[in-house]
């Protein structure tokens, strides 16, 4: 029953790859464990070998990642965060609660002031939900 984890292990390996995730290989020394273990003892005590270890992995795992992202990789805005502050030209009137283009994405776009009319600037306030707040440029 050895193969088992064997397979497990590749599994989780190929899980990591796809996902960009490191979450599943904690869950893999579980199952490294359980397999070396395979040699020596029942299969019912491999699975509470991989269960315990591979719990324990994980959460110690998952601590030490967090620590590592949060103090090594830089926190750069992502798309959404640049669009907020920026002015962009309305192609069309913009009253109430309109669909935009903006960067390639199709926003649902929502004025809280004056209405935008065709070629004038309105700026992005804030995000709700899928709503881009916005509101129109005085001149």
């Amino acid at each position: 029953m050895n193969w088992i984890w064997l397979i497990l292990i590749i599994v989780v390996a190929v899980l990591d790859l796809m996902t960009s995730n490191v979450l599943f290989s904690w869950i893999g020394i579980g199952f490294l464990a359980a397999w070396l273990a395979g040699f020596y003892v029942d299969f019912w005590i491999q699975m509470l070998i991989a269960f315990l270890i591979g719990l324990v992995a994980l959460i110690i795992g998952n601590k030490i990642s967090r620590k590592y992202i949060k103090r090594n990789i830089p926190n750069d805005p992502i798309l959404v965060d640049k669009i907020i502050g920026h002015t962009f030209i309305a192609e069309k009137e913009i009253t109430g609660s309109v669909q935009k283009k903006i960067n390639g994405i199709y926003w649902n776009l929502k004025n809280i002031g004056d209405p935008v009319q065709p070629g004038e600037r309105f700026s992005v306030l804030k995000i709700e939900d899928n709503k881009l707040i916005i509101r129109k440029e005085e001149n």
